[in-house]
């Protein structure tokens, strides 16, 4: 059911109650592949061109890990490949646009723009209206576009047994350039359950916390918890800038995505983070190469 000529591909671990309906819309609206990787054995075969299916139990990083490495001919394919969680909601049509913005500027990694009624953990995802994309340091786990090559580079993290915090690393394993990684402003996906829904299906039972696999992984690799902060940005109008007050200035306008979901406190105290290390945190990465965890 796969196509010969797409260059791009979305992979999604995938449940019941799954959106992918919406971003596997009609061919004419999309022009990448779709892997579906189903955790819920009542999911069907949804039989669209262009459309793989598996059954597949089992938690979400860990399942990606064995997709990858069962279809690493498969996605050797490609130029680009997502791994897209599934309770995203965004048409095929802006999908499609996600892939051409990202393959258009080269980006290793990516993401688009976390709509600001969306559920989220790090208010530096979230859209700000005044750019096309920032250029940053960090892109998280939730929707992430990779660069082919940058996927097979990172993909033995998925194999580490950590279901948290592999995020944290993997800007870090391919840094060469402020211009390898960026949140795409052009294009928002709307997150639409709150953080933490599908935690017992992904193994933190038992006391097992998402920050212990977090502070597991950094030590592995003996890295810091980075802040996530931009180091430059293209604006509307297609101008570029550095300058950190145009970022905080322009952020300004989260306020307002702070009462558009249910837990005001945490939403608040996220976005003020945000600010907080947008005037006091350098945007930076650290290089490592597999060699620091494996000695």
């Amino acid at each position: 059911m796969i196509t010969e000529s797409s260059r791009f591909l979305v992979i999604s671990r995938v449940g019941q109650q799954s959106l992918h309906r919406e971003w596997c819309g009609p061919t004419s609206e999309r022009r990448f592949d779709v892997l579906l990787s189903a955790y819920d054995n009542a999911v069907a075969d949804p039989r669209q061109p262009g459309i793989l299916f598996e059954h597949r139990p089992g938690a979400k990083v860990a399942g990606y890990g064995d997709v990858m490495r069962d279809h690493a001919e498969l996605i050797a394919r490609y130029d680009y490949v997502s791994l897209f969680d599934d309770d995203l909601s965004i048409s095929a049509r802006d999908l499609q646009r996600l892939f051409d913005i990202v393959a258009q500027h080269q980006l290793k990694i990516a993401q688009p723009a976390l709509s600001h009624d969306s559920y989220f953990t790090f208010a530096a995802f979230l859209e700000n209206p005044s750019f096309r994309l920032r250029y940053v340091n960090y892109i998280e786990m939730m929707c992430p576009v990779f660069r082919a090559d940058v996927l097979t580079a990172i993909r033995p993290l998925f194999d580490l047994g950590f279901e948290s915090g592999i995020d944290l690393i993997w800007c870090n394993l391919v840094s060469t350039s402020m211009q390898d990684f960026a949140v795409i402003d052009e294009i928002t996906v709307r997150h639409t359950r709150p953080i933490g829904a599908a935690k017992s299906a992904n193994g933190f039972v038992g006391g097992r916390r998402y920050e212990d696999d977090i502070h597991a992984v950094l030590g592995k690799f003996d890295l810091p918890w980075l802040s996530c902060v931009p180091y430059a940005g293209v604006r509307r109008d297609g101008t570029v800038t550095r300058r950190r007050s145009a970022f905080f200035w322009s952020s300004l306008s989260l306020i307002f995505a702070v009462g558009k979901r249910a837990g005001l406190k945490m939403r608040f105290r996220s976005v003020a983070v945000y600010w907080k290390h947008l005037l006091s945190r350098s945007a930076r990465n650290i290089p490592i190469t597999w060699a620091q965890t494996l000695s």
